[in-house]
């Protein structure tokens, strides 16, 4: 039960609702991962992609790892390229990726109770008061 819980709420994290595919919970995937993956891609969409970058926002860097592997690319392939110019809301989309990666821990964290909800305890036979 443990492990299969750790396992959703990884997958979870990695991309944001596959934890809840893996518990064939396709509905509540598409709508949180969905929702996920809109507000970081908008936080990317509205920083002209310099809005996620662990070298610029080494604190922002936090929440937005919570995103998963969406920021992990993000970072990678657009982080640290130079912008040239000043970009209007970059503040902006900070603010949502890394609100994006906090949402997604909230994510991981249901698709990990929803294994220890569905799943019964298994039975050591010791009696506990």
């Amino acid at each position: 039960m443990i492990a299969r819980a750790l396992v959703a709420a990884v997958c979870a994290w990695l991309v944001p609702g596959l934890g809840h595919v893996i518990l064939g919970r396709g509905a509540k995937a598409l709508y949180l991962g969905g929702l996920v993956l809109v507000v970081f891609g908008l936080g990317v969409l509205l920083g002209e992609g310099a809005s996620v970058s662990q070298e610029r926002f080494p604190l922002h860097w936090y929440g937005q790892i919570g995103a998963g592997l969406p920021a992990i690319l993000a970072d990678a392939l657009l982080g640290n390229r130079p912008t040239g110019h000043t970009i209007d809301r970059l503040e902006l989309g900070v603010v949502f990726s890394t609100v994006a990666g906090i949402m997604n821990l909230v994510v991981m964290v249901d698709a990990y109770e929803t294994v220890r909800r569905v799943e019964p305890a298994p039975k050591t036979g010791k009696v506990t008061s």
